[in-house]
């Protein structure tokens, strides 16, 4: 195999994009048969498996990994744009975005964010994943297109615009045999309940049990558990208190089972972003996606006061 020719890369990008020679087909337009060819021909002429078969798929070698960012720019500036970003049209796409998403943001904003998406861009199809520690390599490797929520360690070679600021409130069930005819919750009471407690490194949540630590606050933790979205069930079916962002305490409260509490003393808050990769920075389905998120979470406005007998939204007291 004396030289490469543009398709040789183009099966490159799409076996490390789908982790599958069966799934690069549509788009690299040869058969399995005949990528598998050029695959091997590319591995004698890298010296290099390239791709490693895995339960996850075809996993890219640390040298194909280095490979990957010229091979993109390589097909950006001599493919068939000749350098030319393609327009982004939502009307008809079929793109399929990939979000990294905390697990408040799947439960709050991933709803209204779907509803535009139904209306302005109907063919395109939405992924989520959860935040954690592997998103910033996840992002680089183009495996998620935009995260939101708090990522602290989303820096070096990442873009990021702040949304809207979110803070903390408590939530119990609504027959608490504590605090069913209580209006407010005193600093007494809530050290001396237990908790529910959320473990998910790499999301902003971190941030509470840090600020509590430096306080001298220490709950009484019963459970914990590695995601909300089975959090109004649990509270529901016990007596367990959890601290969550006052977003999600509001959306639980207004099904009726759940009372949401202001809490007692000064907390945190933190800021709500979006973030993308440089990479895609200039990606027309990437800046149009950002431009809809911007324009739907911009500076929502803060947690209203519920009415006192209602008990659907925090109470300020």
């Amino acid at each position: 195999m004396a030289n490469l020719d543009l398709s040789d890369f183009l099966i490159l990008k799409e076996i490390y994009k789908t982790r599958s020679i069966t799934a690069s087909v549509k788009n690299v337009g040869l058969s399995q048969p005949a990528i598998s060819i050029r695959l091997g021909n590319l591995r004698n002429y890298f010296s290099d498996p390239l791709f490693v078969k895995t339960p996850e798929g075809m996993m890219p070698t640390p040298l194909m990994q280095t490979l990957i960012a010229p091979i993109d720019q390589l097909l950006d500036l001599l493919g068939p744009n000749r350098g030319q970003l393609v327009p982004f049209t939502p009307e008809s796409s079929l793109r399929r975005f990939h979000l990294g998403l905390s697990h408040v943001a799947q439960m709050v904003l991933l709803p209204p964010l779907l509803s535009i998406l139904e209306s302005s861009a109907p063919r395109i199809q939405v992924d989520s994943t959860d935040l954690n520690d592997q998103t910033a390599l996840a992002m680089a490797q183009g495996e998620i297109d935009i995260a939101i929520g708090y990522a602290a360690e989303l820096n070096t070679g990442f873009y990021q615009q702040r949304l809207f600021t979110e803070h903390y409130a408590c939530i119990a069930r609504k027959q608490h045999p504590r605090l069913a005819n209580d209006s407010s919750l005193s600093t007494a009471r809530l050290l001396k309940e237990e908790y529910l407690s959320l473990v998910a490194p790499g999301t902003g949540h971190s941030l509470l049990d840090k600020h509590l630590h430096a306080e001298g606050i220490t709950r009484s933790i019963k459970t914990r558990v590695s995601s909300f979205l089975g959090l109004e069930q649990i509270i529901v079916a016990t007596d367990l208190l959890a601290i969550v962002p006052a977003r999600l305490a509001n959306t639980l409260a207004q099904g009726g089972r759940i009372r949401a509490f202001e809490i007692p003393f000064p907390m945190p808050a933190y800021e709500v972003r979006q973030y993308w990769h440089e990479r895609y920075h200039h990606d027309p389905a990437n800046r149009w996606l950002r431009q809809i998120i911007f324009n739907t979470f911009i500076d929502l406005p803060p947690v209203e006061s519920a009415v006192e007998d209602t008990g659907t939204q925090i109470n300020r007291n």
